[in-house]
């Protein structure tokens, strides 16, 4: 999956405890994530992959949590001319803090489309089976495939044991949601050059 473009997209793995962007150009995969635990406030490089753990920013509640996780990723992409970013749409079998989630979410989502970055959500499943052939693939299948593709344990990188999956999940679903985003864009542009 990982060839060459003049695209520059966005993947991110947004949560309200650990989002995770992936930037992609012609110059590689550029992976940024917030985290509280100190030891993932690092900095790794791999071939064409960068991976920067940021520090969590303190907050008085919830709302503040929100404005201050999405301002970070806007921060996080602001520099670059996205063509387009993908977000994992909701999972609607989610249990727990779904209300709070679809706020947190929908913040993102509305200073997105503020700041005139393109965006498109693509279902769970959808692109689980992109990455996969599996709709309903679990970590653990993601993670091999990715070591696959890239050649690189992004786990085994972070000092992670089997049982633990971030940042390292997130990295990974990031990853898929920039790939997903550049062959959705690469088709779309295919089929304007043919009309």
């Amino acid at each position: 999956m990982t060839t060459t473009t003049n695209l520059t997209v966005a993947g991110i793995d947004y949560s309200m405890t650990l989002p995770c962007i992936c930037l992609h150009d012609n110059y590689g995969y550029h992976f940024h994530y917030l985290t509280s635990q100190k030891k993932y406030h690092l900095s790794l490089e791999h071939d064409d992959f960068t991976v920067t753990g940021h520090v969590m920013p303190l907050y008085d509640d919830d709302l503040d949590r929100w404005d201050k996780i999405s301002d970070w990723a806007l921060e996080v992409m602001y520099d670059w001319d996205i063509d387009i970013c993908v977000l994992e749409d909701y999972s609607f079998a989610s249990t727990g803090r779904t209300f709070q989630i679809g706020e947190h979410f929908g913040l993102l989502k509305y200073k997105m489309k503020r700041s005139i970055i393109p965006f498109k959500t693509v279902p769970p499943t959808v692109l689980k089976k992109f990455a996969t052939g599996k709709g309903n693939a679990k970590k653990e299948l993601l993670n091999d495939q990715f070591i696959l593709e890239t050649e690189w344990d992004v786990k085994k990188a972070l000092q992670q044991t089997d049982k633990q999956w971030n940042p390292s999940s997130d990295i990974i679903d990031s990853y898929y949601l920039a790939e997903w985003g550049k062959q959705y864009e690469m088709d779309r542009k295919s089929k304007t050059d043919i009309s």
